[in-house]
């Protein structure tokens, strides 16, 4: 359950449509590790363009 949350967070943080809260707990938990800067940029390259929208 606890991956389909974050899940869900990243797309939402892609699109643009995530609440400060959620982009606060996504800065954190990309700070608490590298690795995770490369899997959501992984995510971001294959989250199509035209699903993102400019906050």
């Amino acid at each position: 359950m606890k991956e389909e949350i974050q899940a869900n967070i990243f797309t939402k943080y892609i699109a643009g449509l995530c609440t400060m809260e959620e982009e606060t707990f996504l800065k954190n938990w990309l700070k608490n590790n590298p690795a995770n800067q490369l899997f959501l940029g992984f995510v971001q390259q294959n989250f199509p363009q035209s699903l993102r929208f400019s906050k």
